[in-house]
């Protein structure tokens, strides 16, 4: 075959790798891009309802531009005395992760992974030449951020912001998820595990956002140095910079082609950086099941822990500047849900909601790792022994619980020494670590439903995102934008209470214990009864 008939094979090849991606991914590729494009949409349409006429939004815009600790947070929105503005502004946080999740996400299941499972190998011993897995997966991940962003402009549009600024900033925010689409598709080039992939962009996610804080709060050129800030620089509700757009555009591009040549190249199976020689032996306490577990999960404990380190010392650095924000304007207060005269307790409590947040994140992807061990096959070789399936999960639940505490206490002490040496205060380092500890069992309830998904419906466990997703929505914004009791409650961090600002029910801290005890039996009985591996 050669001339256009050759280049309509590889077209057609090409075609038959992305409909295999999308096949075998469907379920997860849709997770993702309905769970994400109604979260966005949620958070819209409550704004549009909550700030419903120009007063309040100039009132909104005057509060949140008071000093920069703001900006250090949800970036520097221009515009922000629109409708549009303040939708971007309520969404900035949860954007500067989520649609980088989202790229990340795509790319990692549907590349390493499954040259990992043995999957790839299968597949290239036919017509389907070396790199066209690597391109197959970036259209399809790409197509489906371009259907996340096409939606979203939409629902911007019927909830009243100007159609020109809805498409560009659902543009740049598709853009963002396109430039960590290439990265992650470049760093399964370069390590060996797909774990290794979400650890290494979890880690440049946590850069980038740490540079455009800076660069936003302190010299404006540093924020073009990041990912988040090539979005928020278009000025969707402003200026409306089309050309910026480019510029992730073209790293996107330089990534992903970079990793496509890489693929042709390297051996199936190899990475670029496949690190020093492991021992000969594994220690003892390697063989023993709970050592093994301690081993798979560290990556993602490592990861999740940067995450919380970074966010509190950030947070506890700013402390002096909200609280001066907030004597000079207490409409900011109210803004951002710290209400009444206890103000640095009310900034704590805020900055352990998202804490709480990162643990629970933490919990779902470190359970999810137990699917992907049974999914790929190693599970079923562990269990050929002498060790049973309760041992096994009992290992790997009391390592994930054991590294959640440690990124709750750790990121918590952080929190409380950075806040003491910025405000000068040091009362406060015993409720900081106390608040911290308050949120457990909610972490936990999400730890008890992502074990009972992998008992009992693991094909289905991408919900588990979408529960992660929706109570994430409703912890951030649902209190500022008074959403009903009702979906309020659907947040397991909701029924903590606000510590150290309001007193903890223990009650209620008890009823979260007893929720998540239940629901990580019902996975434990469901596991030990089903068929493994459960395709």
């Amino acid at each position: 075959m050669s001339g256009p008939d050759h280049a309509a094979g590889h077209r057609h090849d090409l075609g038959i790798m992305a409909a295999i991606i999308w096949r075998t991914h469907r379920r997860g590729i849709l997770v993702w891009v309905i769970a994400l494009a109604a979260s966005m949409i949620g958070t819209a349409a409550s704004v549009a309802g909550l700030y419903d006429t120009p007063a309040k939004i100039h009132t909104y815009a005057e509060a949140v531009t008071s000093g920069s600790a703001l900006a250090a947070i949800n970036g520097h929105v221009e515009g922000i005395d629109s409708l549009g503005g303040v939708i971007q502004d309520e969404f900035g946080f949860l954007a500067s992760f989520l649609l980088p999740l989202l790229g990340i996400a795509l790319i990692a299941g549907s590349t390493r992974r499954e040259e990992q499972a043995g999957r790839l190998e299968t597949i290239l011993g036919g017509r389907i030449a070396r790199h066209q897995p690597t391109v197959a997966a970036l259209a399809v991940a790409t197509a489906a951020i371009l259907v996340t962003s096409a939606l979203f402009a939409a629902g911007l549009t019927l909830c009243g912001v100007p159609v020109s600024g809805s498409i560009l900033y659902s543009a740049a925010l598709g853009a963002l998820a396109f430039v960590f689409a290439g990265f992650a598709a470049l760093l399964a080039q370069l390590v060996r595990h797909a774990r290794g992939v979400y650890t290494w962009s979890l880690i440049a996610l946590a850069v980038a956002y740490l540079v455009r804080g800076v660069g936003d709060t302190t010299t404006s050129w540093l924020t073009w140095l990041s990912p988040l800030g090539w979005a928020e620089k278009t000025a969707p509700f402003a200026d409306q910079r089309w050309w910026v757009l480019a510029v992730p555009a073209l790293a996107g591009l330089a990534s992903g082609s970079t990793a496509v040549l890489l693929a042709a190249h390297r051996d199936l199976g190899n990475a670029l950086l496949r690190g020093g020689t492991g021992p000969a032996r594994a220690s003892w306490l390697r063989q023993q099941p709970i050592g093994f577990a301690a081993w798979i999960h560290r990556p993602a404990t490592a990861g999740w822990l940067a995450g919380g380190l970074l966010l509190t010392a950030m947070m506890g650095a700013l402390a002096r500047q909200f609280l001066d924000a907030i004597a000079g304007n207490a409409a900011l207060g109210d803004a951002i849900g710290i209400r009444g005269s206890r103000q640095l307790d009310g900034f704590i409590a805020a900055t352990q909601v998202y804490l709480a947040v990162i643990g629970a994140g933490y919990v779902i992807q470190a359970i999810g790792t137990l699917r992907t061990e049974e999914a790929e096959g190693r599970l079923e070789t562990r269990l050929a022994g002498t060790l049973s399936r309760l041992r096994w999960l009992a290992a790997h639940g009391a390592v994930v619980t054991a590294g959640l505490v440690f990124i709750v206490v750790g990121s918590s002490a952080v929190l409380a020494l950075s806040t003491a040496g910025s405000v000068g205060n040091t009362d406060e380092v015993s409720a900081v670590m106390t608040a911290g500890l308050d949120y457990l069992p909610a972490e936990l309830v999400f730890a008890g439903l992502a074990l009972a998904a992998f008992g009992l419906w693991p094909r289905g466990y991408g919900a588990t995102w979408a529960a992660y997703a929706v109570s994430t929505f409703v912890a951030f914004l649902g209190p500022g934008l008074k959403l009903a009791h009702w979906i309020l409650d659907l947040a397991p961090t909701t029924h903590v209470g606000n510590p150290p600002l309001a007193t903890v029910d223990a009650a209620n801290l008890a009823a979260l214990a007893v929720l998540a005890i239940a629901l990580a039996l019902a996975g434990f009985i469901a596991f030990r009864r089903r068929d493994i591996p459960l395709a």
